[in-house]
């Protein structure tokens, strides 16, 4: 029963990259999507800033889905040992 402690902060650890990187990409759409309805808000215009927003956000959550696949498929590349 003394080491369930240890398993969980070990299953935690090897899970915790994937959770930054879900974070991150929802983050990122977040952001955009905010600024939009934020300036809509502020200048008046009903949903054409929200809309602007939400494109740019798919635009750089693609960019960051690219990006993150490349960054991984090095790594991977790394941990495998050359036969």
């Amino acid at each position: 029963m003394t080491d369930q402690p240890h398993e969980w902060r070990h299953r935690l650890g090897d899970v915790a990259p994937h959770l930054g990187i879900g974070i991150q990409l929802a983050s990122t759409m977040a952001l955009y999507v905010g600024l939009g309805w934020l300036v809509d808000r502020w200048q008046g215009t009903a949903p054409v800033f929200l809309i602007v927003g939400s494109v740019v956000g798919m635009v750089a959550f693609f960019f960051q889905v690219i990006r993150l696949a490349k960054v991984m498929g090095e790594r991977g590349k790394q941990d495998k040992p050359e036969a």
